[in-house]
């Protein structure tokens, strides 16, 4: 499948395109890489891909010992208590407190682990989701600019039939002059150039609306200079439709929307694993050191303490009121109101509900494949069908023009074979356009490229 594609194209492609305002036709590429640079559901998904990012990494950082500093200072009056004798007396104080602290888990059921392993997984099946998104839009575009493409060959053919009508209206008139012709006859060829004006319309506003759906996937707004490229379409007589079972296993293995719900469900399973260690003990050690000091200590070197004559500085006091500890602690639980079975019990519910998506997503993979296959093969038969009915129709109106150049034919004769040849032209277009696009969808989901 494609990828996100590098910074520097990005560059280099958004300094070229000026928002849609330039001369240089689009090509299907140029309009992907637009599609996907500026769609705003891109964006939204790729933000949450960093944010499942940070939570694995905050996991695999949640494994490491923390470390916490703290420091207290008191400004007292009245009855405190005196650190130096642990006597309550009636002063004026100015005291502190300050230490670090360090904990870490040596064993808790394994919760960090399985926490880290989860996230992964959930970080994994956000990049697969962007990557769907992305293989979404690349389609969504193709499917527009073929679309386009067809409705502008549409758009010539009822152009072609206003050209038509137009020569026989001026060769009508040239023989209503002279005389050779009558009035009625030049009025129903006029009727019928009204008729073709009206369908040239059509084709036209259907084609300008076609253009619109793209650029708006595109996200661009202004339509000035928007024009694509007409590439060489294969020949649709040698195009492959490939074997359905080989798209669906490769697709079933490589497509990232089925391997998203694959890593839901392992992410579901080391969930499930993570409630179930709440019900281990939980072992762990921790060390600190702590200090402390006050205006009213006195130096203990003082050679009387009752007339205190020494300075003790505050640095002093917190090097000799330093105390170190290191301890290991073991929490078990016992009774937690049932707590973490019914978190046990609700986390095997939603791993139930992961493996059901996967299955769902298995199940709408082979549907959708089925049904492009159907559509390639159905469009094959139609366009070999429609290219026979255009040489017959191609064969009935040059009879029926003749014959109402010579005056044995009726105008009603040569727009009915008109009309049909028209009709038939339309179909081996949309046949033809339907035809490449289900076998470049299938070539897509082989994980080829599509570009033409």
């Amino acid at each position: 499948m494609k990828k996100i594609f590098s910074i520097a194209k990005v560059l280099l492609l958004t300094s070229a395109m000026a928002w849609g305002q330039t001369e240089m036709p689009w090509t299907l590429q140029r309009c992907i890489d637009q599609a996907i640079q500026y769609n705003l559901q891109m964006k939204r998904q790729e933000l949450l891909t960093q944010s499942t990012e940070q939570d694995h990494r905050q996991s695999k950082l949640d494994l490491l010992p923390n470390l916490n500093g703290s420091i207290d200072h008191q400004l007292g009056a009245g009855r405190v208590l005196d650190r130096g004798t642990y006597k309550w007396v009636n002063t004026n104080v100015s005291q502190g407190d300050l230490g670090m602290q360090s904990e870490v888990n040596l064993f808790n059921g394994l919760q960090g682990m399985n926490s880290m392993k989860m996230n992964k997984a959930n970080y994994q099946m956000s990049m697969e989701d962007l990557e769907a998104m992305e293989n979404n839009i690349t389609i969504q575009v193709m499917t527009d600019y073929l679309d386009l493409l067809r409705n502008e060959e549409l758009v010539g053919v009822a152009e072609i039939k206003v050209e038509v009508t137009v020569q026989q209206v001026e060769r009508m008139e040239r023989l209503v002059e002279v005389g050779n012709e009558p009035q009625g006859r030049l009025l129903e060829l006029k009727a019928q150039h009204s008729a073709a004006k009206l369908a040239y319309t059509r084709a036209v506003n259907t084609r300008d609306i076609t253009k619109l759906n793209l650029m708006h996937v595109m996200n661009i707004t202004d339509v000035k200079g928007f024009v694509i490229e007409t590439p060489i379409l294969p020949d649709p007589s040698t195009v492959e439709i490939l074997e359905l079972d080989s798209v669906f296993q490769y697709a079933l293995a490589n497509l990232p929307q089925v391997k998203s719900k694959e890593y839901g469900v392992e992410a579901m399973e080391r969930y499930v694993a993570l409630q179930k260690g709440q019900r281990s003990p939980r072992l762990f050690a921790r060390g600190l050191i702590y200090s402390n000091y006050s205006n009213q200590l006195i130096n203990p070197l003082d050679p009387d303490p009752s007339n205190p004559t020494m300075d003790y500085p505050t640095s002093t006091q917190i090097k000799d009121n330093r105390y170190m500890q290191a301890s290991m602690g073991l929490v078990i639980p016992i009774f937690n109101r049932w707590r973490v079975q019914t978190d046990i019990k609700k986390a095997k519910i939603e791993l139930q509900d992961a493996e059901y998506q996967y299955d769902d997503a298995v199940l709408i993979l082979q549907k959708t494949l089925q049904q492009y296959h159907t559509e390639a093969m159905a469009a094959m038969d139609n366009y070999n069908s429609a290219v026979e009915a255009v040489a017959n129709s191609d064969e009935a109106f040059r009879f029926a023009d003749e014959r109402f150049r010579v005056g044995t034919g009726t105008a009603l004769e040569l727009q009915e074979a008109r009309n049909q040849l028209a009709e038939s032209t339309s179909e081996m277009i949309t046949s033809k356009f339907v035809l490449i696009f289900y076998a470049r969808i299938l070539d897509f989901y082989m994980g080829r490229d599509i570009l033409f």
